[in-house]
C-alpha cells in the first residue's frame, strides 16, 4: 500500500516515535471515507469531525491539501476506476499531528442486509463521542459477533439503551418515523447528517427490550451507505431496500 505522511510518498510500513501516545497508546484520531470511482464522498463532513475532536483535545494538525493528497494516493494505488476505502489518520506526537493518508481496494456489495448480535460488554466514555484510533473494544465487540454468526456488534449502556454498533450509526423506523437512538455515548455519523438532508429524523432513546416495537432498522455508514438490518439477537425485522437504496447513493454520491 502506498501512502502520503510527511510531504511525502512512502510504502507499506509507517515509521513513529516509540516515545509518544500516537504508538504507545493509540492516542490520535481518524475518518473512514468512500472513493467511489470518481471521487472521495464528503471530505468536508469527515474533515469538520475530526477537526472538532483536534480542536477539543488541543492538537495541532499539519496544513494539508486533502482533496488533492487522497486523489494522489487513490492514483498511485491504482485505485481511480475503483471503489476503494480511504483513510484518514490522525496520530499524536507532542501534541501535534502529521495525518497519515491511505486508500485500498473495498467491496461495496449495493444489496447488503446486516444482523445484529447485542454486545455481552458495556463500555461508556466519552471518548465515544470521538473515532479515536484507539478501537480495541469496539474490535472485540464486532469479533465476537462474528465469531457468532452475525455482522456486527449492538452496543448498549448498561440501562439497556442502544447506542450505535461497532461500526454504523443506527436509525429505527415505526410507521413513518425515524429514530435515532439519543445517547451522548456514541459517534456523530456523516452518513446520518447526510440522511437527516432527506429524511425527518426524530431522537429518543432505544431500548433493547424494546426493538421489537419497530418495523425497521437500518445501519449507516460511510463505505457501505444505508443497509437494512434482519434481526438484532433473536428479533427479526422485514427489510426495506427501497430507501435504503436510494440514501446509499446520495451517503456515495452515485449517479
Amino acid at each position: 500500500m502506498i501512502y502520503y505522511r510527511n510531504g511525502k510518498f512512502a510504502e507499506d510500513s509507517v515509521q513513529m516515535n516509540l516515545s509518544q501516545p500516537g504508538f504507545r497508546t493509540g492516542y490520535g484520531f481518524f475518518e473512514t471515507l468512500a472513493w467511489n470511482g470518481h471521487k472521495v464522498c464528503h471530505l468536508d463532513l469527515h474533515l469538520k469531525r475530526a477537526r472538532a475532536s483536534l480542536r477539543e483535545f488541543n492538537i495541532i494538525e499539519e496544513v494539508l491539501d486533502y482533496e488533492k493528497i487522497i486523489n494522489e494516493v487513490v492514483e498511485a494505488n491504482a485505485l481511480k476506476d475503483s471503489f476503494a476505502r480511504v483513510n484518514i489518520f490522525f496520530p499524536v506526537e507532542s501534541g501535534k499531528t502529521a495525518p497519515i493518508v491511505t486508500a485500498v481496494l473495498f467491496e461495496h456489495v449495493s444489496d447488503r442486509v446486516w444482523s445484529l448480535m447485542p454486545a455481552k460488554d458495556v463500555f461508556l466514555t466519552g471518548l465515544m463521542r470521538h473515532k479515536s484510533m484507539n478501537r480495541m473494544d469496539y474490535l472485540n465487540a464486532w469479533q465476537t459477533a462474528q465469531d457468532s454468526g452475525f455482522d456486527d456488534a449492538l452496543l448498549l449502556d448498561f440501562e439497556g439503551r442502544v447506542l450505535e454498533t461497532s461500526f454504523a450509526s443506527l436509525l429505527f423506523k415505526k410507521g413513518n418515523r425515524y429514530i435515532e437512538p439519543q445517547t451522548e455515548y456514541k459517534l456523530a455519523g456523516t452518513t446520518q447528517t447526510i440522511t437527516d438532508q432527506h429524511l425527518k429524523i426524530e431522537s429518543e432513546p432505544v431500548f433493547l427490550e424494546s426493538v421489537h416495537e419497530f418495523d425497521h432498522v437500518f445501519a449507516l455508514n460511510s463505505l457501505g451507505g444505508m443497509s437494512p438490518v434482519s434481526a438484532i439477537g433473536d428479533v427479526v425485522f422485514e427489510t426495506e431496500h427501497k430507501i435504503s437504496q436510494k440514501i446509499t447513493k446520495l451517503i456515495l454520491e452515485l449517479n
